[in-house]
């Protein structure tokens, strides 16, 4: 499962979207953590990368959203970018890069296992652009920040941006 967005930890924000690129042959689900590479494309992120953001929608390069995968199937939430995509298509992800963005994220491995994994003040790093790696709960710095357990899917994790790569630490 990706992340899901489940607020705001500010009452009065909203997201804060940056249209970015998608690099080629990338495919790219709604929700995945992602982050920015060479030439300002997005790539997907992976354990110890420093965070863009996540995905909110995909769209064509006038902003309107995409209703193909990529290959010409019905768009379902996944999008495979083209080989040359970066200067052709040029198909982008609209990314929430806010650091007040509150997730739920679904642990690799069940929730508790590790110490803090399910705790207020504890950080994580992702084990892939979809899941939280559960055993690296810390109270040193990682990837997202916990908020503690998600009370409406209590095998989830409330995170948000800690290691951003817009906004540092």
């Amino acid at each position: 499962m990706a992340f899901k967005k489940v607020g705001n930890l500010d009452p009065h924000g909203g997201p804060l979207l940056r249209k970015v690129i998608i690099d080629n042959s990338v495919a790219v689900d709604e929700m995945n953590c992602v982050k920015a590479i060479d030439a300002s494309h997005l790539a997907l992120c992976t354990a110890g990368d420093l965070v863009l953001g996540f995905v909110e929608s995909i769209v064509d390069k006038n902003g309107v959203g995409v209703t193909d995968n990529g290959s010409g199937a019905d768009f379902e939430g996944t999008y495979t970018a083209a080989s040359d995509n970066e200067t052709v298509a040029q198909v982008a992800a609209k990314v929430n890069v806010s650091k007040q963005a509150l997730y739920s994220a679904d642990p690799d491995v069940a929730i508790g296992t590790t110490t803090g994994s399910d705790s207020l003040g504890y950080h994580t790093d992702i084990a892939d652009e979809d899941n939280t790696d559960e055993d690296t709960a810390a109270l040193t710095t990682a990837q997202l920040a916990i908020w503690g357990i998600d009370p409406k899917d209590t095998g989830n994790q409330l995170v948000s941006i800690y290691e951003s790569q817009m906004f540092g630490v």
